[in-house]
């Protein structure tokens, strides 16, 4: 993240931990936005905001043997983890990372696509962060984000008092932490106050129910993730709501006893092209 994040949800093991998780629910869709995006074999990429890497070894896939991936991210623990996946990947030869602050980042490369997953919402000027990393890229090259809203209302039908309640107190906790939890639907303004060309952009609804939905373990470990900063953000637990081990297991019981399908966060995708080639 950069110096002026505002990234809410910490850096503990059990986050990262957390993030992997997470990474495997969103890959499908991040690869299918960079794919569509235009990001292929032998290109160089720059990930911004790293974290654990999950974004760069899926970079490394899409690219191949012959592309490159530079994945920048401020946390030491998460750079030291991204690189022990790496090679546990054995795609050390084409991935390396770099512990730095976005907003202090220098090279004197330059890529063919600029990437990202879930950093911009964390941004204190999102449109100020893609104008300044977009100059490392080459003429032509892609600027393409995965971003998030999980403001969506009406979140389970028929309604599930229990998912409603703990997936709308999400989102308070982000307006909090001054993280916008509708970032994905900003997307296309923040492109073009970044200077750049309106993008094309897609959105995927995430949702479930029944006994075996990814979305109650995803709820629970990110408001468990969120815990501690509570108090300083001054959010009140509301009655009914229980952040502890068993909650995704409640929640799961309480969609089935109701017969609830329940809504996620929509996934927002946007890219386009800096002015020159390509």
């Amino acid at each position: 993240m950069a110096g002026s994040s505002t990234y809410v949800l910490g850096q503990s093991d059990f986050e990262y931990r957390r993030l992997m998780m997470q990474a495997s629910i969103l890959r499908p869709w991040t690869d299918r936005f960079f794919r569509m995006a235009g990001v292929g074999t032998g290109m160089s990429v720059l990930d911004v905001g790293s974290g654990a890497g999950d974004v760069s070894l899926l970079a490394a896939e899409i690219v191949g043997p012959g592309g490159r991936v530079l994945g920048i991210e401020r946390d030491r623990q998460g750079v030291e983890l991204a690189r022990r996946r790496t090679n546990q990947n054995a795609c050390e030869d084409r991935v390396r990372f770099e512990q730095v602050d976005l907003d202090a980042f220098e090279t004197d490369e330059r890529f063919d696509a600029l990437v990202g997953r879930y950093i911009l919402l964390y941004q204190a000027d999102a449109s100020a962060a893609i104008r300044r990393l977009s100059k490392f890229l080459k003429p032509g090259g892609i600027v393409v984000f995965h971003e998030v809203d999980f403001t969506n209302t009406n979140s389970s039908w028929p309604p599930c008092a229990e998912w409603d309640l703990h997936y709308a107190l999400l989102g308070e906790i982000f307006r909090k932490a001054d993280s916008p939890p509708d970032f994905g639907r900003r997307l296309g303004n923040v492109f073009l106050d970044a200077g750049l060309r309106w993008p094309v952009l897609e959105a995927i609804g995430a949702c479930g129910g029944g006994s075996g939905s990814y979305l109650y373990t995803w709820l629970a470990t990110t408001l468990i993730s969120l815990l501690p900063r509570l108090p300083e953000l001054g959010v009140v637990q509301p009655a009914g709501v229980r952040i502890d081990a068993n909650l995704s297991e409640w929640l799961r019981q309480s969609a089935v006893r109701d017969g609830s399908q329940i809504l996620g966060p929509i996934q927002y995708g946007a890219w386009t092209r800096i002015a020159g080639e390509g």
